[in-house]
């Protein structure tokens, strides 16, 4: 290692770099459940918009 460099320093940088990566981690997982969460709501709406219209068709207009 370099005489030069200051090891508090280093610790520094290394703990900077150890909490950028695990905000990114964490970002990255809560970015991919909000994802699922969007498609299996746009999903369960479709599925909920198509039974109502096979039971219109089925016996008329509900309520």
């Amino acid at each position: 290692m370099d005489p030069n460099i200051d090891p508090d320093v280093v610790a520094g940088v290394s703990t900077f770099a150890l909490l950028i990566g695990v905000i990114v981690y964490f970002a990255t997982i809560a970015l991919s459940l909000w994802i699922g969460y969007l498609i299996v709501k746009a999903a369960v709406r479709n599925g909920l918009r198509e039974h109502t219209l096979w039971l219109e068709s089925r016996r008329g207009p509900l309520r």
